[in-house]
């Protein structure tokens, strides 16, 4: 079995705004500035961006502050000076999930390398940056992560130390169960491997945030290659934002209705819409007493979440002061990232293109530019054992999507003779019969004989049981054979009904191929590419 790519057209629930931007972008060329496989794209991009030397050079002080932290190397440090000299970024970003989260948060971050590198080439400037989501407050969306062990069994890691409801993720730090967590992860790991397991988790210690802890994994993972991490709760950041979140309070009415009417355009195409807007919502939060509330608008101002009324004055008065107590909701954030930052793309995945379709009215109305939405490699790990069963069953990925009923009946087919129990059952009957008449037929010619052919025919009776019951026991074990290779194939493959990088976290697969495995699924990785990629290890 090698490689190969499958299309998203064949893959349950891919979402048709991804599919049509994959396939058909002039269907929904109007809701995103840029065809992100024209190859014009990028320049016209990067041509658009007009960030002045101070404000970069701002910006890289941050960076090159945070990435000594996060354990960046050398590489990292040129990238940032490049960005200050003027190159442009390929942005990504995730949520800061529980040790990296799922799989396709390093996928994002392959896909923002490959394509900065091929930018460089090409003669324009780039480097690539991965931005840490941790403002949002839903800490149910990162305090776990879903490890796949080396039986294919699946291991629920979760933290279970919440922070104070409202406290931004990023910002929530872990107490001392981390630490039995974190031995649940390095034990996946063979134990001369050990070091590599401790290094590359050496951020996940109590008192450590999810933001710092993501942000060191994420330079080791990547080390040598250049990723840049940026952490966007820093002070400095918000308050170059500040003209952003002026306007984002000045013109929220006017904002609210252009997203309104990209709703309605989206909603008319048929597109599924990410975001649901609620009335009178604005797109900002504000950190009160450490809790991010989301802000609304009133008739003569403004109202923040159970904290009571706040006119624009008050509002415009607390921003000029601590900027850093405003937040974007999930439509001003790309904005603020590309306001901050020389986007020239954004790495996205198949449900995040649909913010971005939503949110270019407001790249439009604020920003004047908006980056080219570049969709991240999607990968499925196929491991040694996992591949060996699909040659086995002559199966590939695709076949997984028709439910387990139909994948079932495929792996019996190779195992089970699905008539054979009825053969031995019919047979049985007619030597019933063969021996009844056959004792008959003795009865007449001698009555003496009734005795031995009864008794020869229990023998015979006990005997083809005998056998039946054989066969049954080698069928019942070859169920339990199927029923073995049904589970390992689904939850290696297709968890939950849905694609592996969406639930496997990346560690499952370090831990038994080694920190390189992530350089190997870049070398393997198809790039540029539209398809979903199965790479076979």
């Amino acid at each position: 079995m090698e490689s190969h790519c499958i299309p998203f057209t064949e893959i349950p629930q891919t979402p048709a705004l991804f599919a049509d931007c994959l396939y058909r972008f002039s269907r929904v060329k109007s809701f995103f500035s840029h065809d992100p496989f024209d190859p014009a794209a990028f320049p016209a991009a990067s041509r658009e961006i007009s960030l002045k030397e101070a404000h970069r050079a701002a910006v890289a002080e941050v960076l090159s502050e945070q990435n000594r932290v996060f354990g960046g190397g050398h590489e990292t440090e040129e990238n940032i000076a490049r960005l200050r000299r003027g190159a442009v970024a390929v942005v990504t970003g995730q949520q800061v999930g529980l040790f990296g989260g799922p799989a396709y948060s390093v996928y994002k971050a392959l896909t923002a390398i490959r394509l900065a590198e091929k930018l460089s080439a090409e003669g324009l400037p780039a480097v690539p940056v991965f931005w840490l989501a941790g403002e949002d407050h839903d800490f149910e969306e990162v305090n776990h992560c879903f490890l796949l062990d080396a039986g294919f069994e699946w291991r629920e890691l979760r933290d279970a130390a919440a922070p104070a409801d409202g406290t931004p993720v990023g910002r929530a730090a872990f107490g001392s169960s981390i630490a039995a967590l974190r031995a649940q992860v390095t034990g996946l790991w063979p134990r001369e491997a050990a070091a590599e397991a401790t290094e590359l988790l050496e951020g996940y210690v109590p008192g450590a945030t999810y933001s710092q802890a993501f942000g060191r994994l994420f330079q080791r993972l990547f080390a040598g290659r250049g990723l840049i991490v940026l952490d966007p709760m820093q002070p400095a950041l918000h308050a170059l934002a500040r003209p952003l979140y002026r306007r984002a309070l000045e013109e929220s009415e006017k904002l609210h209705a252009l997203l309104k009417e990209r709703d309605k355009q989206l909603d008319k195409a048929g597109y599924h819409r990410q975001v649901r807007l609620r009335e009178n919502s604005t797109l900002l939060f504000v950190i009160e007493n450490g809790r991010r509330l989301p802000l609304g608008r009133r008739r003569n101002g403004f109202l923040l979440a159970g904290n009571g009324e706040r006119s624009l004055t008050e509002l415009l008065s607390e921003l000029d002061a601590a900027p850093e107590r405003f937040s974007p909701n999930v439509l001003l954030r790309p904005v603020v990232q590309d306001w901050l930052l020389p986007t020239a793309a954004y790495v996205a995945g198949p449900h995040e293109l649909a913010y971005f379709a939503q949110a270019q009215v407001l790249y439009r109305e604020l920003l004047g530019r908006m980056p080219v939405i570049y969709p991240r490699a999607s990968l499925t790990v196929v491991e040694p054992k996992v591949r060996r069963l699909l040659s086995k069953y002559r199966l590939s990925l695709p076949d997984l999507f028709h439910g387990e009923a139909a994948l079932r009946l495929r792996l019996a087919e190779r195992h089970l003779p699905p008539r054979l129990l009825r053969q031995l059952q019919a047979g049985e009957r007619k030597i019933e019969k063969l021996l009844a008449s056959a004792a008959g037929a003795v009865k007449t010619l001698d009555p003496t004989l009734a005795g031995a052919a009864e008794t020869s025919r229990r023998k015979m009776l006990y005997q083809f049981e005998k056998l039946r019951g054989q066969a049954a026991r080698a069928q019942a074990e070859r169920i339990e054979i199927v029923d073995r290779h049904l589970a390992l194939l689904l939850n290696a493959l297709y968890p939950a009904h849905g694609l592996q990088e969406r639930r496997m976290n990346i560690l499952s697969v370090v831990a038994r191929h080694g920190r390189e495995v992530v350089g190997r699924l870049e070398k393997e990785m198809c790039f540029p590419c539209r398809d979903h990629q199965v790479i076979v290890l």
